[in-house]
């Protein structure tokens, strides 16, 4: 009756509508989700919620689910969670119409999981082989073949400690593949002892580099730190044992958040559009909503060097 007025006559109608505002009555979404097969709601599911760079990628793909008059609903699966009761609870149940994963480990328990997903999904920063997806990823080698170029052309470096993620992490491996080409282009060593893996926080970097930073500065090594919480933390551990960066210590980092900005010196990092990632996930899970059977599209963003005081130079190649 609410939807097809017609069909009553005014006084019945009159009558339904006073109820209605007599008990503050509100159609039920997802009742009226499951009748029309839509709820105009998405999901995007990150293997965390906390820091900047996943705040990023979640604030450019829920200003992007508005823009095209959808909601947002977010969680994560990471860790021990394996994402399985996440996906089934948001991807098959009507809950959302489509999904945004990002895998970020090659040992993801979530990519088992996406086999069993019956709604369009997109994943962010990663591939799952085997299965026809759309993706959203980012030229990781770009931007690090520019940061150890730089390092090493414009800078001096002859050491570069490289402290990355876990060795199963997607950005991880492929950020240390492209240090170790550069590194063997310019015919520098890298040794076992210079590469360190750590979990992207500001703390365990802060106790690794307590112990290690007076050798690093002592050896003019350069500390390329996977993404920009760890260089902080570096550069905290440098400041309490005395010293001083970049006089004694250069470090840079990776992703280019706030964190970068906030430390002093300024850190020298590699740029990744977090905003622009998320919000392009979320405009090809809505192409796929209104196109099911194109083909697969896989987009590519770059990243690119950004130089600021850190490194112990300002001047930088044209990336």
């Amino acid at each position: 009756m609410l939807n097809r007025r017609n069909i009553v006559n005014d006084k019945t109608r009159k009558r339904v509508e006073l109820a209605i505002q007599e008990l503050n009555y509100r159609p039920n979404v997802f009742a009226r989700g499951l009748m029309l097969q839509q709820s105009n709601i998405l999901g995007l599911v990150l293997p965390d919620l906390h820091g900047e760079f996943y705040s990023e990628i979640i604030r450019g793909a829920n200003l992007k689910a508005h823009e095209l008059g959808y909601q947002l609903m977010v969680s994560s699966a990471g860790g021990n969670n394996d994402g399985n009761s996440v996906l089934s609870a948001v991807s098959n149940h009507g809950l959302v119409d489509g999904i945004v994963v990002m895998v970020s480990d090659i040992d993801s328990k979530t990519k088992k999981t996406l086999d069993k997903v019956m709604i369009p999904f997109v994943v962010l920063d990663g591939q799952v082989e085997g299965m026809k997806h759309d993706s959203v990823v980012i030229d990781q080698r770009h931007g690090t073949e520019a940061m150890v170029r730089h390092l090493i052309q414009d800078c001096g470096a002859k050491r570069i400690v490289f402290v990355g993620g876990l060795k199963t992490n997607i950005d991880t491996i492929d950020r240390l593949e492209a240090y170790k080409d550069v590194m063997q282009r310019a015919s520098l060593p890298v040794s076992h002892d210079d590469v360190y893996h750590l979990d992207f926080s500001y703390e365990k970097a802060f106790l690794l580099a307590t112990n290690l930073v007076e050798d690093w500065a002592a050896t003019e090594a350069f500390v390329f730190a996977a993404n920009d919480e760890m260089a902080a933390g570096i550069i905290d551990a440098a400041i309490e044992k005395g010293i001083a960066v970049p006089d004694q210590l250069r470090v840079v980092g990776f992703d280019d958040t706030r964190i970068a900005q906030m430390t002093r010196p300024r850190l020298t990092t590699v740029h990744v559009p977090m905003s622009s990632m998320g919000a392009l996930a979320v405009e090809v899970l809505c192409q796929r909503l209104k196109d099911p059977q194109r083909p697969p599209t896989k987009l590519t963003l770059q990243s690119d060097l950004v130089v600021r005081e850190s490194c112990g130079t300002t001047h930088a190649e044209s990336v």
